[in-house]
């Protein structure tokens, strides 16, 4: 299956409209455009949207990449909202690169952009571990 076949069969994605718009081992570019039913009581994105979109892209920097014996498990998740995103400001984007990618251990950055405005930046940490230990 490619790439962006299972990216797009994955349901969470699926439901959330993420774009898959590029990927290599450093970097993933994932994209969310912004529609109406994700705007909370202030007119501006949810923040858990925010944070589901950064969080998909570090899984897609680490995820594809690992033996078909091997998965992965988010144990830590810090995200800083530092610009509100808006409904009229365009689709956004989610950039991941890896700080540390060990064998038991992948910590990712994720920049969520909105045109040329960082709206919010995350550090995700995930437990990678053999799939018979789930």
């Amino acid at each position: 299956m490619l790439e962006n076949d299972r990216f797009a069969a994955t349901p969470c994605n699926r439901l959330f409209a993420f774009r898959l718009v590029a990927r290599s081992a450093q970097r993933v570019e994932l994209e969310l455009p912004v529609r109406p039913e994700f705007l909370q009581e202030e007119g501006v994105l949810q923040g858990g949207i925010l944070t589901a979109l950064a969080d998909t892209a570090a899984v897609w920097l680490v995820w594809p990449d690992l033996p078909p014996a091997r998965g992965m498990t988010g144990i830590e998740c810090s995200m800083r909202f530092l610009s509100s995103a808006r409904a009229d400001g365009g689709a956004l984007r989610a950039t991941a690169t890896p700080l540390r990618i060990g064998s038991t251990i992948a910590v990712c950055e994720t920049v969520v952009t909105q045109g040329d405005r960082t709206v919010a930046k995350g550090t995700f940490t995930f437990l990678v571990r053999d799939r018979a230990a789930r």
